[in-house]
């Protein structure tokens, strides 16, 4: 005699999708948690004005409650690190310096033919100036955000560790 297979009835099959649906949901929701204090960081490079005319600054700034480390502002283009910061909770302003120099966005020369007037060369900065970031958040973590503010999540870091033992001593291992 042949065996039957028992499928189930409709409100069994809707009862399994809803449990599917809803893990996927809560397992989507946990990645997005972790992202969280990594999208309350941000950096770009800003205009110097008044009395800093000419000079361009990097703005870093964390929106949210806890502070953020290892803080590492680099531009997209190079890589180059241009600033580093320990610890960051608010928002912080330095003026981009290059080899001690204040740095400028490479210009580049567009090349224009106006019919009226013949050739026309100028050096302009096409677009804003990228930077990306990397950095720590208070749970452990490390981040990179790109130019694009897409965030990923890193491995972490070979190299030493800072390790506290008792009488104040810090020492690498």
């Amino acid at each position: 005699m042949a065996s039957r297979i028992e499928w189930g009835s409709v409100p069994t099959w809707v009862g399994a999708l809803s449990f599917f649906v809803g893990a996927l949901s809560f397992v989507g929701g946990q990645q997005d948690k972790r992202r969280e204090h990594a999208s309350k960081v941000g950096a770009w490079i800003a205009d110097g004005i008044g009395e800093h005319k000419g000079k361009y600054f990097i703005v870093v700034t964390n929106a949210g409650t806890v502070p953020t480390f290892e803080i590492k502002v680099k531009d997209a283009e190079s890589g180059e690190t241009l600033l580093e910061l320990p610890e960051l909770l608010g928002t912080v302003r330095k003026e981009v310096k290059k080899n001690g120099q204040s740095w400028h966005p490479v210009k580049k020369e567009i090349t224009v033919f106006e019919p009226q007037h013949g050739v026309i060369s100028v050096k302009i900065v096409v677009g804003e100036p990228a930077v990306c970031l990397e950095l720590r958040d208070a749970l452990g973590r490390e981040w990179e955000i790109d130019e694009n503010r897409r965030i990923k999540r890193v491995k972490r870091r070979k190299g030493a560790v800072l390790s506290f033992r008792r009488g104040g001593k810090v020492g690498t291992t």
